[in-house]
């Protein structure tokens, strides 16, 4: 019987292993300390209340606390930049040249120191003359009782008055002004002694050019001729009687064409009115030269007859 041989057993056939994947190690968490345990809390305690005493400074400690103070004080550095730009805007100083002499004074004419001098005092004598004239505008008016009025057209009733004149040739607006000077001169007292004359408006002018030109100024009321002082030559103080007058305001200059044309108006409206009259016309100008003459007064008047 046929002997079956021996099973001999199984060689372990050598396998081949997948080579182990190596995980890689957290370096940083192997190397990181350990976390240090949290502080106990330390229990809140209230700390004692401030007195005034802790605020107080000896004056001992005063000035070490200056001291350490203007020690931590830092100055603020400035930039470059701006230094730079500073120093560009400075002005440069310039020194003048040794050798410049000043020059000498240009001394005047004598033509050029007469004619400032002849320039200044017609300077002062106008500032003088629109002083007095503005005074004058602002002068007290005699009263005057209204019978009448239509339109510009008045009748008035004046009682007596004193006046100064005096009069002078040529034509109206030359002899009116050297008769106001001439009367101006006595109640200010230049040509006389004593005290002044108030001032009193309006100033009243009559005449012609052939016979000249008569000027007044009236005296102040309650002013007698006696309580006057003398009046030098040229000028007569005289005492007026109480007269009726008719009388036209207008604006403006007044000038010869003006007072004319006025006159005329005034002697239409008085026959007009059955008015008699008698006598010249007299002007009334209540303002200065230097008023603007829309706000001028000026009047024509003209002496109404008692028949």
């Amino acid at each position: 019987m046929p002997t079956t041989p021996p099973e001999k057993p199984n060689a372990k056939v050598p396998t081949k292993r997948a080579p182990s994947r190596k995980r890689p190690v957290n370096t940083a968490a192997a190397k990181s300390p350990e976390k240090p345990k949290a502080a106990p809390k330390a229990s809140a305690t209230v700390p004692p209340p401030v007195t005034a005493a802790d605020l107080t400074i000896t004056p001992l400690a005063a000035p070490k606390i200056a001291k350490i103070a203007s020690a931590k004080t830092v100055k603020a550095k400035v930039p470059t930049r701006r230094r730079a730009e500073s120093k560009s805007r400075t002005p440069v100083k310039t020194r003048a040249a040794p050798d410049a002499k000043p020059t000498a004074a240009v001394k005047p004419t004598a033509k050029q120191v007469a004619a400032v001098a002849a320039g200044t005092g017609g300077l002062l004598a106008a500032i003088g003359t629109a002083i007095f004239l503005w005074r004058a505008s602002k002068a007290d008016q005699p009263d005057y009782k209204l019978i009448e009025r239509d339109g510009d057209f008045e009748i008035r009733e004046y009682p007596a008055q004193v006046t100064a004149a005096t009069e002078a040739r040529g034509p109206r607006d030359a002899a009116l002004k050297r008769g106001f000077t001439i009367l101006a001169d006595y109640i200010f007292a230049k040509s006389r002694n004593g005290e002044k004359i108030a001032m009193m408006a309006p100033v009243l002018a009559d005449g012609s050019s052939k016979s000249g030109w008569r000027t007044r100024f009236i005296m102040p009321v309650g002013k007698a001729r006696a309580d006057l002082p003398a009046a030098p030559a040229g000028i007569t103080v005289a005492n007026e009687p109480p007269r009726r007058v008719a009388a036209v305001r207008f604006p403006g200059r007044a000038g010869d064409a003006d007072l004319a044309a006025k006159e005329g108006a005034l002697r239409s409206w008085l026959q007009l009115k059955a008015f008699p009259s008698e006598g010249l016309a007299e002007h009334a100008f209540y303002n200065s030269p230097v008023m603007p003459g829309p706000l001028r007064r000026n009047e024509v008047l003209i002496t109404l007859s008692t028949r």
